[in-house]
């Protein structure tokens, strides 16, 4: 899905999901406080996230029928590694 676009879409695309991100983290950050990443650091792991999770489940042969599924299964991964990585900062906080 990613391969096929062009160089002036894949930045069109990055820059929207970077805009829509920051937006949601600012939310995320007024709820989470300090058991988030701030607002930058928030955006920045679904950003990475979402374009990670469609580039590994393109490289594991599973492709995108519409845009509508690209973005369910990129926020999804987005989502969960942001709460993985809000769990283990959760559990070393409280250990060390």
């Amino acid at each position: 899905m990613l391969m096929k676009l062009d160089t002036s879409w894949l930045l069109f695309a990055v820059a929207a999901v970077t805009i829509l991100s920051y937006l949601l983290s600012l939310a995320l950050d007024s709820v989470m406080r300090e058991d988030g990443f701030g607002a930058m650091g928030n955006a920045g792991i679904i950003t990475i996230a979402f374009f990670a999770t469609i580039y590994l489940a393109n490289g594991q042969g599973i492709r995108f029928a519409s845009l509508t599924e690209g973005a369910f299964a990129g926020l999804g991964g987005a989502f969960a590694t942001l709460l993985v990585m809000t769990f283990v900062k959760a559990i070393l906080r409280r250990v060390i």
